[in-house]
């Protein structure tokens, strides 16, 4: 596994990068239920902000993809942004969102996961954001990595569309922000 650790290479996503991380998002969809709905709404690709990220990253494992996140700004719900930006004491224009983060099957257990979202993490911070996220928590994992890193829930929310495809069955989405001075320094030396 250390072997297979040392290929992760974390970049930019390019446009190339998308019909496989298309295809790798859906593959994996069945065991982690993310995106909870399938088929989604949207284009896949919108998804995954191919036209409206801030910035975006692919892992790759020997050179194809395997896993990807990205970064946003702006939330829908404006209470879920007051609430974030309460949560951090700064400005609502300040926050920055993590997004689709998601590890193919073929990449589980080699890190990562946490290695994209320390991308991400890093990126916010160099740009003056503070990151915020949501997570519907249909498995554990996403949860876990999250708590592990430090960010701590500051609300719950059932949004329009997770009402379309649950009604009131099932958890709330939760909304997490990462305070200054975490980002998993403790794990980083694991991942």
């Amino acid at each position: 596994m250390t072997d297979a650790r040392q290929r992760v290479e974390i970049r930019a996503r390019t446009i190339a990068d998308l019909p496989a991380l298309v295809e790798i998002l859906w593959d994996q969809q069945p065991e982690s239920s993310y995106p909870l709905r399938n088929p989604l709404p949207m284009p896949t690709t919108a998804f995954l902000h191919a036209d409206d990220a801030d910035a975006a990253w692919t892992a790759l494992l020997d050179g194809r993809p395997v896993g990807h996140v990205c970064r946003t700004t702006g939330h829908p719900d404006p209470a879920v942004e007051q609430a974030c930006a309460a949560a951090h004491g700064c400005a609502v224009d300040e926050l920055g969102w993590v997004s689709t983060l998601y590890v193919g099957r073929s990449a589980r257990r080699l890190g990562v996961g946490r290695r994209l979202m320390h991308a991400v993490v890093a990126d916010l911070r160099a740009a003056g954001r503070r990151p915020c996220l949501e997570v519907y928590p249909a498995r554990p994992a996403a949860l876990g990595l999250y708590t592990s890193e430090g960010w701590l829930e500051v609300v719950r929310t059932r949004p329009e569309w997770l009402r379309a495809v649950r009604g009131d069955d099932g958890p709330d989405v939760q909304v997490l922000v990462l305070p200054a001075g975490e980002a998993g320094s403790a794990s980083r030396d694991r991942a």
